[in-house]
């Protein structure tokens, strides 16, 4: 996943990135580093200033909440979203216990592409709605 439309390609089946047109993703495509980690890794702590986030490629993810394990992740996903968007700290330790590919993609780049790419807002704006409604539904709270 070394070029630019290999890596398009692959966030448009992640569910954060899915609403994003294609031309779009290329931009953020751009911005992001292929990184791994080594079996037994810690991507990032509880706590922890949240300044990046990762894209899970390949290889399985644990995370903890309170040094409880609360999921696996084996399938591409967004990893660390919510402190990468609010600016805070991190909710989850999230541990590699094999060797694990990422995309990341830095706080700073992000903010920036988005002040110049709206279609990226409209797109994320669609996904979090889609989560908090999954999380009302799911707990019976009226909104």
């Amino acid at each position: 996943m070394d070029t630019i439309i290999e890596r398009v390609i692959f966030l448009q089946g992640v569910e954060l990135f899915s609403d994003i047109p294609s031309e779009q993703l290329g931009h953020l495509a751009g911005i992001t580093q292929r990184f791994t980690a080594e079996a037994g890794e810690t991507l990032f702590k509880e706590g922890d200033p949240s300044d990046s986030m990762f894209v899970l490629i390949d290889g399985k993810v644990q995370l903890f909440r309170n040094e409880v394990f609360r999921l696996e992740v084996t399938e591409p996903q967004a990893l660390g979203v919510w402190g990468f968007f609010d600016e805070g700290s991190r909710l989850t330790t999230i541990r590699c216990p094999e060797e694990s590919h990422f995309l990341k993609i830095n706080r700073m780049d992000f903010f920036d592409l988005l002040e110049e790419r709206v279609h990226i807002s409209e797109g994320l704006l669609k996904y979090f709605v889609h989560r908090i409604r999954a999380l009302i539904e799911q707990s019976d709270i009226v909104v």
